[in-house]
């Protein structure tokens, strides 16, 4: 991933971010896989060696696992892809605190297990930023100490019509986020695509590191899922942290390989199609 102008790195976040990005690209094709709990009716991940290692397999840069999955699987994607350790979450069954993600795992436990980076996940916003933004700022200290790079997931509050991680957000609002984020000590940043290009170049042109867009809610065709990721790398995007519209999708390895050719090549919606077979998600 090539430098921020600006931007000084330690040896350790260099070395970590090296292999969570392409080398010859500068971009990434992430993958979540930390959504079990707080839903419990995902059945593609009832047995998820075989997803993994096959997406792995297929070209995915770094998968965002938490501690437990990641040791579950470590020999579906040891020596293939990187791995950034969610620590933040909450249960499923406190439904009315999605917004409220509490800070559950350490950057030293992850770094002994050998994670390539740490993404907690942030909303800022009236009602979170007492607590929200000394957590940041801590993590980022802790990271810096241990030279473990910050990809910090972070979203607005919203309006009353906003729904957690799904949006809408403002622009402005979204702008905010992400450089409240990266004033604060964010390596990368992954935050929500608001629906066009133009509109994400103007959140990208407000951060003063490395975006990756996160992938939502499920898309209903593959080329809606294509046409997002041809148009978040349009903006300037470092790539995409896509999970449910990948391993929810009919087929998740050959999507995979369609969205790395348009990150890694450059290649177009109706190229990147090509690469599918017929049939929708």
């Amino acid at each position: 991933m090539a430098e921020s102008p600006g931007q000084a790195l330690s040896l350790g976040k260099t070395l970590r971010l090296a292999r969570l990005f392409d080398p010859d690209s500068g971009t990434a094709v992430m993958l979540p896989l930390d959504h079990a709990i707080e839903e419990p009716d995902y059945d593609q991940l009832e047995r998820p060696l075989e997803l993994i290692g096959s997406l792995a397999r297929a070209g995915v840069d770094a998968f965002l696992l938490r501690r437990g999955l990641a040791t579950f699987a470590a020999g579906a994607f040891a020596g293939r892809a990187g791995w950034v350790q969610r620590i933040t979450g909450r249960s499923g069954l406190s439904t009315g605190l999605r917004n409220q993600q509490l800070v559950i795992a350490s950057v030293e436990q992850a770094l002994r297990n050998g994670a390539d980076a740490v993404v907690p996940t942030f909303f800022i916003g009236p009602e979170s930023e007492t607590y929200l933004l000394p957590q940041l700022g801590a993590l980022a200290d802790e990271c810096g100490r241990l030279g473990v790079p910050l990809m910090a997931e972070v979203f607005p509050a919203g309006g009353p019509d906003a729904v957690p991680y799904h949006g809408p957000y403002s622009v402005d609002d979204l702008r905010m986020a992400v450089r409240v984020a990266s004033e604060e000590g964010a390596d990368v940043i992954k935050t929500w695509y608001p629906g066009d290009p133009e509109s994400f170049r103007r959140v990208l042109d407000y951060s003063l590191v490395p975006v990756v867009a996160a992938g939502g809610p499920r898309a209903d065709t593959e080329r809606d899922v294509l046409e997002m990721v041809r148009g978040a790398m349009d903006a300037g995007a470092a790539g995409v942290a896509m999970g449910r519209k990948i391993w929810q999708s009919r087929d998740p390895v050959s999507l995979v390989r369609a969205v790395s050719a348009i990150i890694r090549q450059g290649a177009g919606v109706d190229d990147a199609m090509s690469l599918l077979t017929a049939g929708g998600l």
